[in-house]
């Protein structure tokens, strides 16, 4: 017997759990030693030793309440525990007998902060989610909301916990509502969207995920969360709306219009097209950009290079060309290509506008040529006056000369100049006898600039004038013709070296204007030009230079405007003169 009281004590020493039992005064009878170092106190100590005694501050606490139950109930209990005079969380097991209790106990402190972390972490999650989160019992009675459900619909929490979810739905979503929350009661999430109504009367898109409250296998509820999509609901409505609009033009539009897909192939052509061209549309769709049966032969090597141009990003703007209609007669038109982006800037096809110019370029030669006969109008009356009196003076020098030989070497040399000045009218008209421009070429326009200025720097330099350059931008390719532009820069950079002839600075400046313009620009701090001189500026003969025919100016004009360009001009006495150049990008 002493030998079996023996063994159950060394059995009591090595468990792991701290173990004590009391008699029926709740004097200690044996203590382990898991129990006293739990308690921070010896064995020999609290032998006989009064439990309620030695630690007075349990008197308050659930184990005063809950070991007496053991005792004069006579029934197990088990529970947590506080201890706050050792910070410790204890888990208790407690038996009674007639002659008093046992009790098995354990340091559950660290398992316990980490719970009440976990709480709060679940918690906070609860509280500071930024969309609605809710619970529901299985008849759908609000169990809890956090701050952003009050927010959502502008029910307090205490008035959620009054209400089912079924009169915050509006009526035409109630059933499908009902369908979906069924579905989660029987264990599968769902995710839906439907309109619930704020407590204003005010409809709230949502999209709501129900999913089953699982306990022990069993549902027990559904957990639920509800984010707000009125804003993206009406910007996908805005969206739809402007998908429409965007259709309506294209479809209503009276040019021509062709959208391909990154493949190559077209998606979509509109009315206009079918106008225009002669094919419909049926005809047209799924075509790959080089089957096209309205591309000439002739200009294919001018489409791959507006193909590759637009698969790059850039544009292409109001280019002059040719397209066939169906019965084969070909088609003036104007070229525009712009890229289609997708939703994060790749290219995702193209679209072509052709607008039919024909009857307009038919209007533009009749206007031409009565301009022409306009402008011829005025050269003969000028050319009658201005070589007139050069060829009165040659007549009256040469009879001079047969009359007094000696004088022949001065009379020789007003001749030559006044032959000079003929030819030098002669060679103006000739440039405005040519034909216009019929065929435009891919320059840089910075490089052009660069080799004008090349051209006249020492002119520049001898005369004391600083050519100063600001190109502000690596986009000046244009569709020109490179002799023309030209003659047009060295006409403009002489006219303001020889409006300085006291020496001064010139700039030049190549920047881009808008998105699909560019714009060059001459500025001197020359003599200037009154209002009047400048009025009169393109008038044929009528110049401001002792030596000049006044056709350089009106030969520059209709130059840049035969390249769809314009030309502006700012200019004040003694503050020098602006030339404003705009001419479209490629």
């Amino acid at each position: 017997m002493h030998a079996q009281l023996e063994d159950a004590f060394e059995i009591l020493e090595r468990i792991t759990d701290g173990f004590f039992a009391v008699d029926k005064c709740w004097n200690f009878t044996y203590i382990n030693k898991e129990a006293a170092r739990l308690l921070f106190r010896s064995q020999a100590d609290l032998i006989g030793k009064n439990v309620w005694t030695e630690f007075p501050k349990a008197v308050d606490l659930k184990f005063h309440e809950q070991y007496h139950k053991a005792i004069n109930e006579q029934v197990p209990v088990t529970f947590d525990a506080y201890f706050s005079p050792l910070s410790t969380w204890f888990d208790v097991r407690a038996y009674p007998s007639p002659n008093g209790l046992t009790v098995y106990f354990r340091d559950v402190t660290k398992a316990k902060r980490e719970s009440v972390q976990k709480e709060q972490h679940y918690k906070s999650l609860f509280q500071q989610n930024p969309d609605a989160v809710f619970s529901f019992d299985l008849k759908g009675n609000y169990l809890a909301v956090n701050p952003a459900m009050e927010r959502l619909l502008g029910y307090s929490e205490e008035e959620y916990l009054q209400k089912t979810f079924e009169p915050m739905v509006s009526e035409d979503d109630k059933d499908r509502t009902l369908h979906h929350y069924n579905i989660a009661v029987g264990g599968t999430t769902q995710r839906y969207q439907n309109k619930a109504l704020h407590k204003d009367g005010s409809i709230i898109h949502v999209d709501v995920t129900n999913m089953p409250l699982i306990v022990n296998n069993e549902v027990i509820g559904v957990y639920g969360i509800a984010k707000d999509i009125t804003s993206k609901k009406k910007s996908e409505d805005a969206l739809k709306a402007k998908t429409y609009q965007l259709e309506s033009f294209i479809e209503n539009n009276g040019d021509a219009i062709l959208i391909f897909g990154k493949q190559g192939k077209v998606i979509q052509v509109n009315q206009a097209f079918e106008n225009t061209f002669g094919w419909f549309k049926e005809e047209i769709i799924d075509l790959p950009l080089y089957k096209l049966p309205i591309i000439p032969s002739e200009v294919i090597d001018e489409v791959k290079k507006f193909e590759a141009m637009v698969k790059k990003g850039h544009y292409v703007i109001r280019s002059e060309t040719t397209r066939l209609h169906k019965d084969g007669s070909t088609i003036n038109v104007l070229l525009s290509i712009s890229p289609i982006k997708d939703a994060i800037g790749h290219n995702d096809g193209w679209s072509v506008i052709l607008k039919d110019i024909t009857e307009w370029k038919k209007s533009q030669e009749m206007m031409q040529n009565t301009e022409k006969l306009s402008i011829a109008g005025q050269l003969a009356a000028g050319i009658a006056h201005e070589i007139r009196n050069p060829i009165t003076a040659i007549k009256g020098f040469i009879q001079l000369m047969n009359s007094d030989i000696d004088g022949y070497n001065e009379y020789f040399d007003i001749i030559i100049s006044e032959i000079k000045r003929i030819e030098l009218i002669l060679s103006e008209l000739l440039i405005l006898a040519k034909p216009q421009v019929k065929k435009l070429e891919r320059k840089d326009i910075n490089v052009l600039m660069d080799q004008v200025i090349t051209l006249l720097d020492s002119q520049a330099i001898l005369n004391n004038v600083e050519i100063i350059t600001e190109f502000d931008t690596e986009d000046t390719y244009i569709q020109c013709d490179e002799n023309q532009l030209k003659q047009v820069f060295i006409n403009y950079i002489k006219n303001a070296i020889e409006a300085m002839p006291k020496g001064g600075k010139l700039l030049i400046q190549i920047k881009q204007r808008d998105e699909d313009k560019l714009n060059i620009c001459f500025k001197d701090e020359g003599v200037g030009m009154t209002i009047e001189t400048l009025s009169k500026l393109g008038q044929p003969f009528y110049t401001t230079k002792e030596n000049g025919t006044g056709l350089g100016f009106m030969i520059s004009k209709k130059i840049i405007e035969n390249h769809l360009g314009e030309v502006h001009i700012m200019s004040e006495p003694n503050q020098g003169t602006t030339i404003d150049v705009i001419l479209p990008l490629e």
